[in-house]
C-alpha cells in the first residue's frame, strides 16, 4: 500500500511542477497555433489558464502514479533488485521506457516544445522512477 500512496504523492508533485511551464508554453504558442488561438482569448492571465491545466494534470499524473504504485508492488514481488540508484531496477527501467513512449513524440514532432518535453521527462523520471520507489521503501522500513 505504501507503493501506491508514494505513486500518488509523486504524481501530485509532478502536477504541481508541470503546470506553470506548460501554461507559459501554451500562452507562448497562442499566436502560432490556430486551435490554441481559438480556445484561449487574447490577454488571458497565465494564472487563470493554470487552473484547468492543473486540474487536468492532477487527474492524469496522480492517476498514473496510482497505477505505477501498483506496478511497483508487482515489480517488488517478482524482482526486488537494486539498480540505477533505485530500490527496484525493473520498475525504474519500466519508467524509463514509458518516459520515452510518452515524451519522445512531443520532443520529435513539436520543435517549440523540446525544452518543455525534456524538462517534463526528466521530472517524470526523477519523481516516478526514483522518488516513488524510495518513498515506498522508506515508508515500508518505518512501518516494520
Amino acid at each position: 500500500m505504501a507503493e501506491v500512496f508514494a505513486g500518488f504523492v509523486c504524481g501530485f508533485a509532478l502536477s504541481i511542477i508541470a503546470t506553470p511551464p506548460f501554461a507559459l508554453w501554451v500562452l507562448h504558442m497562442r499566436d502560432d497555433v490556430p486551435f490554441i488561438r481559438n480556445a484561449i482569448p487574447q490577454g488571458m492571465p497565465v494564472t487563470l489558464l493554470s487552473v484547468p491545466i492543473s486540474s487536468f494534470f492532477f487527474l492524469v499524473w496522480t492517476g498514473l502514479g496510482l497505477i505505477y504504485g501498483m506496478v511497483l508492488v508487482a515489480a517488488e514481488n517478482s524482482h526486488p533488485n537494486h539498480g540505477l540508484a533505485s530500490p527496484n531496477l525493473l520498475y525504474t527501467l519500466f519508467i524509463l521506457l514509458t518516459t520515452v513512449i510518452i515524451f519522445l513524440p512531443f520532443y520529435a514532432v513539436i520543435p517549440s516544445a523540446r525544452r518543455l518535453a525534456l524538462f517534463l521527462a526528466l521530472t517524470y523520471v526523477a519523481l516516478f522512477g526514483w522518488a516513488t520507489p524510495w518513498l515506498a521503501h522508506l515508508a515500508a522500513s518505518r512501518v516494520s
